[in-house]
């Protein structure tokens, strides 16, 4: 056997297993937004046609990269680099988790090294932010000058 089709066998057999552990549990987001973005170019009708003349090349590249990389690495490390999921650990082994939810709030997950956790929601109207509890009790509000908002 020639070292091309060892060196090639090899990498197959990395994609098989890599594909073998991570499951069906990834969140797809490469695949989704991709999707989601073509889809919702300039209508119903112009996306709908955008989307089968594009979407038939990139909505497979999009896939292909969730099932290889992106949802391995969700499903090794906890975190997909595409979906605006994020989690921090601190030197004590407290953590903090925030995930970009579809509705543009974000959800943080805060766990001490006691195993308690606290779950907080975080919404953006304009220029004026909001804090929630589990409950859905506002904890915090704040509205900032227009100079101040990036985006």
């Amino acid at each position: 056997m020639s070292k091309m089709k060892r060196v090639l066998c090899l990498v197959l057999v990395v994609f098989i297993m890599g594909m073998s552990f991570s499951s069906c549990a990834g969140q797809w987001a490469a695949f989704n937004k991709s999707t989601n973005f073509i889809a919702n170019i300039g209508g119903k009708y112009i996306g709908g046609v955008v989307f089968w003349i594009i979407g038939a090349v990139v909505a497979p590249i999009a896939l292909t990269l969730d099932v290889f990389i992106f949802n391995v690495i969700e499903f090794w490390t906890g975190n997909n680099l595409i979906a605006g999921s994020f989690e921090q650990v601190d030197e004590h082994g407290n953590s903090i988790a925030a995930v970009i939810n579809d509705d543009g709030t974000l959800s943080l997950t805060v766990t001490e090294i006691t195993g308690e956790t606290t779950e907080y929601l975080l919404e953006r109207e304009g220029n004026d932010f909001s804090m929630f509890d589990a409950e859905g009790e506002l904890l915090s509000s704040y509205t900032a000058a227009s100079e101040d908002l990036v985006n």
